[in-house]
């Protein structure tokens, strides 16, 4: 059975975040900064709530921290515990294809 478009559409944004921060693991921004800079700044267009979610979905898996920011906004960045596992689990997964 297939997943629904918007787990399907989540993964692939998950990736595309984890990606960005393979290449800037300091990088960190509000939800609304990774869509318009992270994402968009990429030629790809993601629906605000699969941006929303495929953060949610990365913090639970423990690859994103989220701190409160100013003004009560959320900001993500990589859990720097997880910065030498994340590497090697993107090679891994690239060298299947």
């Amino acid at each position: 059975m297939n997943k629904p478009d918007f787990l399907q559409d989540n993964n692939v944004v998950a990736w595309l975040i984890l990606g960005y921060l393979c290449s800037y693991p300091d990088a960190k921004d509000t939800a609304e900064g990774i869509e318009r800079w992270w994402l968009r700044g990429e030629g790809i267009d993601a629906a605000t709530n699969v941006v929303r979610g495929s953060l949610a979905y990365l913090v639970k898996r423990e690859w994103l921290t989220a701190t409160e920011g100013s003004a009560g906004r959320t900001l993500y960045g990589l859990n720097q515990n997880r910065q030498y596992a994340l590497r090697q689990f993107l090679q891994s997964q690239s060298s299947f294809h």
